[in-house]
């Protein structure tokens, strides 16, 4: 078993752990559905989302208790006291993402090609911050820790490139103002989500 998996089990909470671990993967899945949601335009993939959000919601509270307990007693697993909170902040993120593209959906509005390929390619780029964060919980491991936090400001730099190169088609009317509203909320939440877990990466860095 790898050294730093088995340095976790000594914090007396490896069952949350793997919990939270599980949180982070249903959480990659949601942004996974939201992208399907987003590029065919159905909001059924958006209902699979809320079931998982709701699913993490609920094992928060669990999971938070019991890491706080546990810091009482051992300071191994004090390093994950602020974990639960970057988690909830990573799904209330993802909830009002999905409310975001059910607007989009329900309301038909239409994004410029330029826009799609844009938001496309950032929820593409949030999957692949999500996935390392998730082993991060397993194994704390500064070269993850690493990537995820090159990853998470090369994510923020291109969102802020596309939010320029945005307001110049709005300007030349080529994109809507309710889409525009729309493009630039997705924007947010996207940059939010991925600092989120770059706090997640950075506090858990190995030695």
């Amino acid at each position: 078993m790898n050294h730093k998996i088995m340095q976790n089990y000594k914090t007396g909470i490896h069952d949350e752990l793997m919990t939270m671990h599980n949180m982070v993967e249903n959480a990659k899945d949601c942004i996974s559905l939201l992208q399907n949601a987003f590029i065919y335009n159905n909001s059924l993939f958006l209902d699979e989302c809320k079931v998982k959000v709701r699913a993490i919601k609920t094992e928060l509270t669990h999971v938070t208790e019991k890491i706080q307990a546990a810091a009482d007693n051992n300071p191994d697993a004090a390093a994950f006291l602020s974990v639960p909170d970057l988690l909830l902040n990573i799904v209330q993120s993802i909830e009002t993402l999905s409310d975001t593209m059910e607007k989009k959906i329900s309301d038909y509005v239409l994004f410029s090609d330029k826009a799609v390929k844009e938001t496309t390619y950032l929820l593409q780029r949030l999957i692949e911050i999500l996935e390392p964060t998730a082993e991060i919980l397993l194994a704390r491991n500064t070269f993850l820790s690493m990537y995820v936090e090159e990853s998470q400001t090369d994510l923020g730099n291109t969102a802020l490139e596309y939010s320029t190169l945005h307001e110049e088609r709005l300007i030349e009317g080529v994109c809507m103002p309710a889409a525009s509203a729309i493009y630039i909320t997705i924007l947010g939440l996207i940059k939010n989500i991925a600092w989120q877990s770059k706090e997640i990466a950075v506090k858990l860095a190995g030695p």
